[in-house]
C-alpha cells in the first residue's frame, strides 16, 4: 500500500518467502523497488 495515500499497487517480488517494507523515502542500503502508486506518489518497497 502506498504510505501517503493507502491505495494498493502491484510490487515485482524477487523471491515467494520474502517480506515487504514500504518506505516513503529511500534508504542508504538494501534491496528495494522503486513504486509509484495510480495518484502519481513515489514510495519504496524493500525486500527483508
Amino acid at each position: 500500500m502506498c504510505p501517503k495515500c493507502g491505495k494498493i499497487s502491484n510490487v515485482p517480488v524477487p523471491e515467494a518467502e520474502v517480506d515487504l517494507k514500504t518506505s516513503p523515502y529511500r534508504r542508504a542500503f538494501g534491496d528495494y523497488t522503486k513504486i509509484e502508486c495510480l495518484d502519481g506518489h513515489i514510495f519504496w518497497v524493500y525486500y527483508c
